[in-house]
């Protein structure tokens, strides 16, 4: 990259994906013949974690001896399912109450009945800013037709939101409690 040699950077781009490639392929065929090792569930933590479902997750688990699903590794991979379940596709998202940029609480659930998109975004993110007039594009075509939208901010100051709100004509609803990533859990 330093040498400016584009050429060479691709090929090293493939040349990297093409060993990624096959370390997933070594990781997965080591699993499935080891489901004995106690090495098992820490390579799929490592190794596959970030990319399952619950359901893989769970899959996992269960294909592994039940002398291994006692580790750490494996406490962690239930973990992470737990959570993934929690937002899987088609339940129910947490409810949560947040202030209103006027400092009213709102909460997730007063938009229970349509179709809700949590966006999570900040003033301050340029890809964020980026893609909101396709947001908002969205939104006009949609909202008569049950669509709604959260604008969830990791903004630390209020004006810069409120800003970036009437700005980006974000007509929709709009939550922040201004701490950042120190955001309390969702």
């Amino acid at each position: 990259m330093q040498s400016g040699n584009e050429d060479g950077m691709k090929k090293a781009q493939i040349d990297y994906e093409a060993m990624m490639g096959n370390q997933k392929v070594y990781a997965k065929n080591f699993i499935r013949e080891h489901p004995k090792s106690s090495v098992s569930p820490l390579v799929a933590l490592t190794q596959f974690a970030q990319q399952m479902t619950a359901h893989e997750i769970d899959t996992l688990i269960a294909f592994l001896d039940p002398s291994v699903r006692t580790s750490i590794y494996v406490t962690e991979l239930k973990k992470l399912g737990d959570k993934l379940k929690i937002t899987e596709e088609g339940t129910i998202a947490p409810d949560f109450t947040l202030n209103t940029p006027e400092g009213k609480p709102f909460s997730l659930s007063s938009l229970r009945g349509k179709i809700v998109i949590v966006d999570f975004w900040a003033s301050w993110c340029k890809p964020c800013r980026q893609e909101n007039p396709n947001v908002v594009a969205l939104y006009n075509k949609y909202k008569d037709k049950g669509l709604d939208i959260l604008g969830v901010s990791l903004d630390r100051d209020k004006d810069s939101w409120v800003k970036a709100i009437a700005d980006d004509q974000l007509a929709w609803h709009h939550v922040s409690d201004l701490k950042f990533w120190q955001m309390k859990r969702l």
